[in-house]
């Protein structure tokens, strides 16, 4: 039984193709079904405090769940915990040019506290952020007084 160059040329074109699938394969890039990993942040400072005009801290926007008003904090100390490399001071970039900085999501009894601080009380939020809508997802709340006394 002999084979014709056709049928010769169809075993080698499909043996070609059997040994050249795999290596194709595996240079794709398969999309990440794993949500995209958010940096863990930690905020302190103050809630609608009174600004001077000389402040060279970082001032941000605060938008609390379920309230319309925007609350302003003044940032004197914030730290990207753990996750994703960030850095701190690329996240507040990335926030400073909209007119809310941030979308706080929480239950309403942290949102509630959290709106009730009085400028003197320095507030501690560690939340993860979210760089897709500007959120911090609150993962623990502080209220201490100027001092660095908790309550």
């Amino acid at each position: 039984m002999s084979l014709s160059k056709a049928g010769l040329l169809c075993i080698v074109a499909v043996a070609f193709l059997s040994l050249s699938l795999p290596v194709a394969y595996g240079q794709h890039q398969h999309p990440s079904l794993a949500p995209p990993l958010r940096p863990l942040v930690k905020l302190v400072g103050f809630l609608n405090p009174t600004l001077s005009p000389n402040n060279l801290l970082p001032v941000v926007t605060l938008k609390l769940p379920g309230d319309q008003k925007r609350y302003t904090f003044l940032v004197t100390e914030i730290k990207v915990m753990a996750g994703p490399l960030r850095t701190a001071e690329s996240i507040l970039a990335e926030v400073k040019p909209y007119r809310t900085s941030f979308h706080i999501r929480t239950s309403r009894d942290i949102a509630a506290q959290i709106a009730a601080a009085t400028p003197s009380e320095q507030l501690t939020i560690l939340a993860q952020y979210s760089q897709a809508d500007r959120a911090l997802l609150i993962q623990g709340f502080e209220k201490g007084s100027a001092d660095g006394s908790s309550q």
